[in-house]
């Protein structure tokens, strides 16, 4: 239910899965961080961070929609895309923007986050 009492719009069972949640859970995660950004960071580093985030659930959302012998391609891209924004966190990190704590959680999700996109990849190879 949101604030106003009534229910939050439903979402395809496909959003329920491991990977939509994980992703989910790190775009909610990244505007949290970025909002504390310092203003010369928040809109260029913070903004393609936010952007791939959102871009990373794209994908998945649009590769679920792509018959599956031509999957591969589409998860290619998407892990493609997942590791540019792996980069840009590791970036905001190294500047010190980004605290050991929170690049700690960011890491695991992840880790989490790729295995299941190679796991994802790995099945779609086979088909």
């Amino acid at each position: 239910m949101c604030p106003q009492g009534e229910p939050i719009m439903p979402l395809a069972k496909d959003t329920e899965k491991p990977l939509y949640l994980a992703i989910h859970k790190l775009i909610i995660y990244m505007y949290s961080l970025v909002h504390n950004f310092p203003k010369e960071y928040k809109y260029t580093l913070g903004k393609d961070i936010l952007d791939m985030s959102w871009k990373t659930l794209d994908f998945v959302i649009l590769t679920n929609t792509i018959e599956n012998k031509e999957k591969y391609k589409y998860i290619e891209k998407t892990i493609a895309l997942f590791n540019s924004l792996k980069y840009r966190i590791r970036i905001g990190y190294e500047l010190k923007i980004i605290s050991s704590k929170q690049y700690s959680f960011i890491l695991k999700q992840a880790v989490q986050i790729n295995k299941m996109l190679k796991g994802w990849y790995t099945w779609s190879k086979r088909i």
